[in-house]
């Protein structure tokens, strides 16, 4: 059931009165019961595949607070779970389960706390069953831990008002980002690779820049709808994104772009295994080689540039992966190795006082990130390389706008266009802290609900629906 369609909606509602009718203390059985119907009506695959990591994962809590050999066991239970991801993911024949990463990741990041100690194992299955399934995030994510999302669920929240109108807005937010937006720029990015020798330069870079928006504007937009949805039910889940156009660095824009992945990364990898004896041992020998700041940088480099390979395979088992992880890692672990020359430099010429600093640091993120978008729109290396090529041959602005209006008409570009303009303009607001959706919740209600009505008004005649917008098909629903 796609969260766009009618039929979620409906869904939605019934969860809603059924959960606010409940008394306080058996909410979440409301939210566990519409989260098994809604992986039911997934698929046979979703509901095996869940229903393993839920018992492995509740049955290899309680273990792991009564064996003595802790590390063995979680070693094994690991092993498992993302074994059985890898396999599930590298059968390319059939559609993978939804929400397959996430709750793998989630149920993973559980048995880690457990095993630290950070939380109790949980003694009822069912609890389990709805933190690793709570079915808001099975879509979209994101990937969230036991004290983030679990100890919420179970709560039982009372109806408040300016929290429910607040998720309401941010859900029509999300939904305006994907169908008006992320959904009509489709056809411009599918002639990337669909007619990538007959494109002029220009066009073959803009396609990927516009890739690159409709990427932002589909997952966030996803992120939006089930942020705003939870919300309306009194649980907040993590932010995901946060406005990574304006990131000033590439750290910047990992830290802005898939917050809750690169979170569980640094939370259960890369922490662990820079301080771990092995990276303790290899920081001392770098050290003795390349001098005392270089070499204490080295273990977090190494395994930064680990983490982001790792970070590109999750998204698939294919070289443009890990190309894509392998660039940006190796972009994280030059940054780290070149900061003390970079805060020397500060310190010197005082540059991060300078104002003509925020634009150059500005576009020279974005041409650092840009080459990696080649390869994750692509399905092949040899597709990522004529794109690559294309955007050096036929820089001829002859014939532009027949060639722009034969992808989508005039009106097609223009209500991009303005769509991409008022997301910019939301971005800028609360990147200058003036938070539109909070203030415009707690606004006087003829203020508030004109410009509600007028944003649904919005979404129903110009966002995409049907087969032909493929409106259904989130970029990382596969995820």
């Amino acid at each position: 059931m796609s969260i766009l369609s009618f039929e979620f909606l409906l869904f939605i509602a019934v969860i809603f009165c059924v959960y606010y009718v409940l008394p306080t203390g058996v909410r979440w059985l409301a939210l566990l019961i519409g989260s098994a119907f809604f992986v039911f009506l997934s698929g046979w695959q979703s509901v095996l595949h869940l229903g393993a990591i839920v018992l492995g994962t509740w049955l290899g809590g309680l273990a792991l607070e009564r064996v003595k050999r802790k590390r063995g066991l979680l070693c094994l239970l690991l092993i498992l779970e993302f074994g059985a991801l890898i396999l599930v993911k590298q059968d390319t024949s059939r559609a993978a389960p939804l929400g397959l990463s996430y709750f793998t990741f989630q149920s993973a990041g559980l048995l880690m706390d457990v095993y630290r100690g950070k939380v109790k194992a949980q003694r009822n299955v069912w609890k389990v069953m709805l933190f690793v399934g709570y079915f808001l995030q099975l879509s979209q994510g994101p990937i969230s831990s036991w004290k983030d999302l679990g100890e919420q669920l179970l709560e039982g929240h009372p109806l408040r008002p300016v929290s429910f109108v607040s998720g309401f807005q941010l859900m029509l937010w999300g939904y305006f980002k994907k169908m008006v937006l992320a959904d009509r720029l489709a056809a411009a990015t599918a002639v990337l690779t669909q007619e990538t020798g007959a494109l002029p330069g220009w066009m073959a870079a803009g396609g990927v820049l516009l890739y690159t928006v409709r990427l932002y504007a589909d997952f966030s937009g996803g992120m939006d709808v089930v942020r705003g949805i939870s919300r309306m039910l009194g649980i907040e889940l993590p932010e995901n994104f946060r406005r990574p156009f304006f990131a000033l660095s590439v750290a910047e824009y990992w830290r802005r772009w898939h917050i809750t992945l690169g979170g569980w990364f640094r939370q259960y990898l890369l922490y662990p295994l820079t301080i771990s004896k092995m990276g303790l041992k290899f920081g001392k020998a770098a050290s003795r080689w390349l001098g005392k700041k270089t070499g204490r940088a080295m273990p977090t480099a190494v395994t930064t540039f680990l983490v982001f390979l790792l970070i590109g395979i999750w998204h698939t088992f294919s070289w443009n992966a890990v190309i894509y992880g392998a660039y940006f890692g190796l972009l994280m672990a030059a940054s780290i190795l070149l900061d003390p020359l970079w805060k020397k430099m500060n310190r010197r010429w005082k540059l991060g006082q300078k104002r003509w600093m925020y634009p150059w640091r500005l576009v020279r993120t974005w041409l650092l990130i840009f080459p990696a978008q080649f390869f994750a729109f692509t399905e092949s290396t040899a597709q990522s390389l004529a794109v690559i090529r294309q955007c050096f041959a036929g820089w001829s602005f002859s014939g532009a706008v027949d060639k722009l209006t034969g992808i989508m008409s005039a009106k097609e570009w223009g209500i991009a266009g303005m769509a991409f303009v008022i997301l910019m303009l939301v971005d800028i607001l609360c990147e200058a802290g003036f938070a539109p959706c909070e203030r415009l919740a707690k606004s006087r209600i003829w203020v508030r609900w004109p410009i509600l009505l007028l944003l649904l008004l919005g979404i129903c005649v110009f966002g995409i629906y049907g087969p032909a917008g493929d409106s259904s098909a989130f970029l990382y629903t596969q995820f």
